[in-house]
């Protein structure tokens, strides 16, 4: 650059002066984040191992012992010593002796959170355990506190059920509904959400949060992580951790919540139920425009200002006066959540979530009457096919060689016409074995075993049948057996029971003959006395 009326030698080099342009500064979405930056989880915070904790905080009582924690007078304590799952004399906890963990829910800087299997009732729960060990008698106070405020708040379904509370090593472990998912999950994976879907989750939450009004109770840390949608699909609030009792609770004890979803009168020290309705409203802001709330900053500012962002625009009319309604920087003009409850978009969509409601329950209801006649129906069917079946098994168990012993015992049973005992002096020596059980009119159940000790090669409708030549023998024998035989069933000879006679000894007549048993011993003096006759 030559300066005019200078020298040519005088020559003078300057940068130029910077030039700042004002802009206006955009809130950046979700979705636009989600594409650009990878979502980084930070590293566990390391603890410090400089010293035990007992140095720095005093000493207290510890409990290996599981001990039930209520602050109501008529409230049951009794559910640890009554259990049928827990046992003292083992070292394992109470925790892990009488649930089951399924998977793990979340985690956050004051504790964990576990979806658990009962074994004592098979229900589903949800179990909140504390990070870390109590620091002193002090911290364990602050942490009852949440006990106690789960135990005054009355259960709504707007809010997540409270069922039992107890410490065990120094820990403490609170038991509650457990639910589908969280509002957050929600906000990650759907980013366009219809904005009847968004009514109807403000509708819930405003129901919730003016119950906890009602009883002098403010939750003070309202944000998408703390709301969950049950298996009712209702939403509900939860993690009661910082909710204070305006009533009792003083102002130096309170502890504010997530800034990106902060009250601007909370920065001051003044709590209140105007500072939930300011947190409701920048929970469905970020819900309906998808932003990516900032934590500070100027964005944190100019949010806090009163008025919408240029996100918002798109959003109908009644929606972005009720959000203005709960994003008023003074709080005492701030709609409260009976007015909310009062306005007529509001008052639209409850008729609207009620007769959804109701038709849900009547169809969940109707499809477990349904089930249950169905099961009735097949219950009934099953029990008037019994007889059938009864039938269809006694056919199907029963053998061929069974069937060949019921026709050899009807066949035993004919009439003296039919079969007549005669001997020939061959049949009596090598084709009988009458000395042998007859493995033929044993049971089914041991034929195996019959068959391996011993074998009648002949039938017995065979061996009763009369010869050929039954009048050329000697008369002795024709004259000894006459008739048929009387063939009377026991039990198996193979079992050890004594052998039932198999015929009859006919002298004169049938009715006046005595009996004898079929044994090896009467068999000899038969085939003696046969052969004396032969002799003479």
């Amino acid at each position: 650059m030559i300066f005019v009326g200078e020298s040519d030698t005088s020559i003078s080099y300057r940068r130029p002066a910077p030039v700042f342009f004002k802009e206006e500064k955009s809130l950046s979405t979700k979705k636009e984040r989600s594409r650009t930056t990878p979502k980084l989880v930070p590293p566990p915070i390391v603890p410090v191992k400089s010293c035990p904790v007992t140095r720095i905080f005093s000493r207290i009582s510890d409990s290996d012992r599981p001990q039930p924690v209520s602050f109501l007078e008529d409230s049951d304590t009794s559910f640890i010593v009554q259990s049928p799952v827990y046992s003292a004399e083992k070292p394992a906890l109470y925790f892990e002796q009488c649930y089951v963990i399924e998977q793990k829910l979340g985690s956050g800087s004051f504790g964990e959170v576990y979806r658990v299997s009962s074994k004592e009732d098979g229900q589903l729960y949800a179990c909140k355990k504390t990070l870390f060990k109590f620091r002193g008698e002090g911290d364990r106070r602050r942490r009852m506190e949440e006990v106690q405020k789960h135990e005054k708040l009355p259960k709504h379904r707007n809010c997540v059920k409270f069922f039992r509370a107890w410490e065990e090593r120094q820990h403490l472990y609170l038991l509650t509904e457990v639910c589908r998912s969280s509002l957050a999950d929600v906000a990650n994976d759907k980013h366009d959400l219809p904005e009847t879907t968004i009514w109807e989750y403000l509708v819930d939450l405003l129901q919730g949060v003016s119950h906890l009004h009602k009883h002098n109770l403010v939750h003070m840390d309202i944000k998408p992580e703390n709301i969950f949608f049950g298996y009712d699909g209702l939403c509900k609030l939860g993690d009661f951790g910082l909710v204070i009792d305006i009533s009792q609770v003083p102002v130096h004890e309170a502890v504010e919540g997530d800034p990106k979803y902060l009250a601007p009168e909370v920065m001051e020290l003044q709590y209140g139920p105007p500072a939930d309705l300011f947190s409701l409203g920048m929970t469905i802001l970020e819900l309906a425009t998808d932003l990516d709330l900032p934590r500070q900053g100027e964005a944190w500012q100019m949010l806090r200002q009163g008025t919408l962002p240029l996100a918002a625009n798109r959003l109908s009319q009644e929606l972005q006066t009720v959000l203005l309604g709960f994003l008023q920087p003074n709080p005492n003009i701030r709609l409260t959540a009976d007015q909310a409850l009062a306005l007529p978009s509001i008052r639209r969509v409850l008729r609207y979530k009620a007769v959804k409601d109701y038709c849900r329950n009547y169809i969940q209801k109707a499809r477990q009457a349904l089930v249950q006649s169905w099961l009735y129906l097949v219950m009934f069917l099953v029990y008037l096919a019994q007889p059938f079946t009864h039938r269809f098994r006694g056919c199907s168990i029963q053998s061929p060689s069974s069937n060949h012993i019921q026709a050899n015992r009807s066949a035993m049973h004919h009439s003296d016409s039919d079969f007549t005992l005669g001997y020939s002096d061959e049949d009596g020596s090598d084709d009988h074995s009458l000395a042998q059980p007859l493995s033929d009119i044993s049971s089914s159940s041991n034929e195996g075993n019959m068959e391996k000790h011993c074998v009648n090669s002949t039938p017995i409708a065979h061996q009763f049948k009369r010869p050929a030549d039954f009048f050329s023998v000697s008369p002795a024998i024709r004259n000894s057996f006459i008739g048929s035989p009387d063939v009377i069933d026991g039990p198996d000879p193979l079992a050890g029971d004594t052998p039932i006679p198999c015929s009859r000894y006919l002298s004169a007549t049938k009715e006046q003959l005595p009996s004898f048993n079929m044994t090896s011993r009467n068999l000899m003096d038969l085939f003696n006395s046969l052969e004396s006759d032969d002799e003479d």
